[in-house]
């Protein structure tokens, strides 16, 4: 009968190290929302949603928008070819250290999934609209109750875009009719980072932020 030695050795392994997760993930990727605060920007289709995350987001921010189909300019205000249907994401960090997750989301109801962060009852919620739209009012009483009506009217600022005096002065009366006339109203150019640096500063005063 053959004996067979009886040994020790255990199997041979890889020295090769495996990679943690840190290293895996980029240095700028965005994984949650490690943010002190959020800053949710809602409003019709091509106001500036998307440009104003670009705009302030101190990372390379997640776009979500897609090329748009013929038919689609009976939504639009400006020429735009584009249209955001997920949620567009960066981050804000302030001199002050704090992060400041940036939200934007689409302007068309079909895409409504992605107002998901509206839920947060901590976030500062910007309301944009296009100041010489001819369905002002209309648009301005939609989207406040897309924020969540009076019971979010403390975190809700009206940023207008493209202003005129006439349409300054629709949203004041609208608010005023609808009883909100606490709610703030500022005008800024999404294009413009000191414009959406104040708009998102503002909109968080209510927390404190």
């Amino acid at each position: 009968m053959t004996e067979h030695p009886i040994t020790n050795e255990q199997p041979r392994r890889s020295r090769r190290r495996k990679a943690t997760v840190e290293e895996e993930i980029a240095n700028d990727a965005i994984v949650g929302s490690p943010s002190d605060a959020e800053v949710v920007f809602i409003g019709p289709v091509g106001v500036g949603k998307t440009t104003a995350v670009q705009t302030l987001s101190s990372v390379p921010p997640i776009n979500t928008e897609v090329m748009m189909f013929e038919g689609a300019e009976e939504f639009l205000h400006t020429s735009k070819t584009t249209t955001t249907v997920g949620i567009d994401y960066g981050m804000w960090v302030r001199p002050d250290g704090k992060v400041i997750g940036l939200f934007g989301t689409t302007g068309q109801d079909r895409f409504t999934d992605s107002r998901t962060p509206l839920l947060n009852p901590d976030a500062g919620i910007v309301i944009w609209l296009y100041g010489d739209s001819d369905t002002l009012g209309a648009d301005l009483g939609s989207w406040i109750t897309t924020a969540g009506g009076p019971t979010n009217s403390h975190r809700i600022l009206i940023g207008v875009n493209y202003p005129t005096d006439e349409g300054l002065n629709e949203i004041k009366a609208t608010l005023e009719q609808l009883e909100l006339g606490h709610i703030r109203v500022t005008t800024a150019d999404p294009r413009n980072i000191d414009d959406v640096r104040r708009v998102v500063n503002d909109v968080l005063q209510f927390n404190g932020v």
